[in-house]
């Protein structure tokens, strides 16, 4: 391989996912998030959608303090994504969605 020469390089440690945006922003923000808003989109009128869209808002918002929870005074729409406020909002999402999308997407979630 291209690494021979390179006594230092391992290939395996050079195609290591990036861990921030790969996994937690790629499969949580731009991938779970999107299907679900995708999915009300699909499932109900636009503004239904958005008011389904706006209550999860509304629950992420009000989760009370709680030692270890990040709390998201305006829900989860907030312009710019950092690693640590999506490895938040991933444990207080699947309750606020609870109830507001079919039980078989919250347990595929």
């Amino acid at each position: 391989p291209f690494t021979h020469g390179f006594p230092q390089a391992d290939i395996h440690e050079l195609i290591l996912p990036n861990l921030l945006h790969q996994i937690i922003k790629g499969t949580f923000k731009d991938h779970l998030v999107t299907w679900i808003n995708k999915y009300l989109e699909l499932e109900y009128t636009k503004a239904k959608a958005a008011a389904i869209i706006d209550d999860i808002d509304q629950r992420i918002s009000v989760v009370p303090p709680y030692p270890g929870l990040f709390r998201f005074p305006e829900g989860r729409g907030f312009k710019q994504w950092m690693g640590d406020d999506s490895k938040a909002l991933m444990k207080v999402y699947l309750p606020a969605i609870a109830g507001r999308v079919p039980s078989e997407m919250v347990k595929c979630l």
